[in-house]
């Protein structure tokens, strides 16, 4: 579309864009009370990015209030319409869909690197490697580097996806609380939280002093998932030894859970300013801005945020966050690419770390950082320092989701006898296993069986 286009045809250029956007999401997500999206047009600019991603309200608040209007001010012949879908596999589908139709046109996407690697198996992102320099950032941090080497190295060389932003899960806890039950410091290992699980218990009057991200789907796969690597497992196998002790700790643990925990995902925090459970075990760092804001008014002296509990083996915690890919067939290059170099700048990253409690993959937003750090960032920084993983890209996550959701209602939320835990856990190993002969062949299958997929160390 070129600078001379009458305003009227690039707005109903827009309007038609944004109808497809809206059929796309009604056929890939059925429109389940999400699917929202944000739309920028403006008829004095000649080029126009979708950006499309999946982030909490607040994310997407500031993706379009702050970050987008900044990109646009420094770059008067780009408008950015930012598309807010539901969730990693909306936006999977999304990316599939638009592919598929040949309707990609100008489009970015921030993807949950816990789905990537279905958009790759797909064949439907592009290879970045020869744009690779027209995008990425010289001073990216360590972990970044590392995953976008481990890409290349099991992609043949190919560059699907670039880092854009990393979260760690924290653990909260109400101080006022822990103090009244007689505990002096928050939990430190497994044992301890154990101890401190049954001191809170009495002291609360079995309220379930625990809440636990125990509602199924990615969360608490995603918190298994860590659970198991701190206890020396892998967790893609589900059955090994350490995997099977993983289960039978929670198994102790799970008395003391809140009993909303079965509907416990990664927006369960309200509780905790609430007074009905003491202890928020694994929530991303953002819900650090909504206890502490004008609702909740929770503050440094209530409020304690840390690393959480060491495991048995380990204190590795899981390095969540997005990656940025342009799907396969998507024109103008340059003005997508420019739009990427800024969600990486310095610039961009301090402010995402700041306001969001993201992690910056940019090492250079650690420069400008405020001299006060605050409790979150101390957590953060702690966290980092412990040591961090990354969840192997297999194609097969969504499926390995279910199969851990599964063992997880059956052994947790269903009561097994401890007896009954190795043999639910072969069960879904076996079930795993059997999926992957028919969906991706027998050498995947066996390379399964034989560790080869495991949590990658960026630390």
């Amino acid at each position: 579309m070129s600078a001379g286009t009458p305003a009227s045809l690039k707005v109903g250029w827009a309007r038609a864009h944004l109808a497809l956007i809206l059929i796309i999401i009604i056929v890939v997500g059925a429109v389940a009370g999400a699917g929202t999206y944000y739309l920028y047009i403006s008829s004095n600019r000649s080029t126009t990015v979708f950006f499309y991603e999946a982030l909490a309200p607040n994310e997407a608040d500031f993706v379009q209030h702050q970050l987008i209007p900044e990109f646009e001010s420094n770059n008067p012949g780009t408008t950015v319409i930012f598309v807010n879908l539901s969730g990693p596999s909306d936006v999977a589908n999304v990316v599939e869909a638009l592919v598929k139709g040949n309707n990609v046109g100008n489009s970015l996407v921030g993807i949950d690197n816990l789905v990537v690697g279905e958009v790759i198996y797909a064949n439907a992102v592009t290879d970045l490697t020869s744009t690779l320099s027209n995008i990425e950032t010289s001073s990216l941090i360590t972990s970044a580097q590392k995953m976008i080497a481990y890409e290349q190295q099991v992609y043949g060389g190919a560059t699907y996806f670039i880092p854009f932003h990393s979260n760690i899960p924290l653990v909260f806890y109400q101080k006022a609380a822990l103090t009244a039950a007689g505990i002096s410091t928050p939990p430190s290992n497994t044992t301890e939280l154990l101890n401190d699980a049954r001191t809170l218990q009495t002291w609360c009057n079995n309220c379930g002093p625990i809440m636990f991200q125990g509602g199924g789907s990615d969360s608490t796969a995603t918190e298994l998932y860590q659970w198991m690597v701190q206890f020396g497992g892998n967790p893609f196998l589900l059955n090994d030894t350490k995997d099977v002790e993983t289960f039978q700790y929670l198994q102790q643990l799970s008395p003391y859970f809140n009993p909303e925990y079965t509907q416990g995902y990664w927006g369960s925090y309200t509780g905790l300013a609430q007074g009905r459970y003491q202890i928020l075990d694994y929530q991303w760092p953002y819900v650090y801005n909504l206890l502490t804001n004008a609702t909740f008014q929770m503050n440094d002296s209530n409020l304690g945020v840390y690393p959480g509990p060491s495991g048995p083996a380990n204190s590795n915690h899981l390095l969540g966050g997005d990656v940025l890919v342009i799907p396969k067939g998507a024109t103008n290059l340059p003005a997508i690419e420019a739009f990427a170099k800024f969600l990486l700048s310095s610039q961009a990253q301090t402010e995402m770390l700041q306001k969001l409690s993201w992690v910056a993959i940019n090492s250079d937003a650690y420069a400008n950082l405020p001299q006060n750090i605050t409790a979150i960032g101390n957590a953060l920084l702690s966290a980092i320092q412990q040591g961090i993983f990354l969840r192997n890209p297999a194609p097969w996550i969504t499926q390995w989701n279910g199969y851990a959701d599964d063992a997880w209602t059956k052994i947790i939320v269903n009561n097994a006898q401890p007896s009954q835990i190795k043999s639910i856990l072969d069960s879904e190993n076996q079930q795993l296993y059997q999926f992957l002969v028919a969906q991706y062949g027998a050498t995947t299958a066996q390379q399964y069986e034989q560790n080869v997929f495991k949590p990658i160390s960026v630390s």
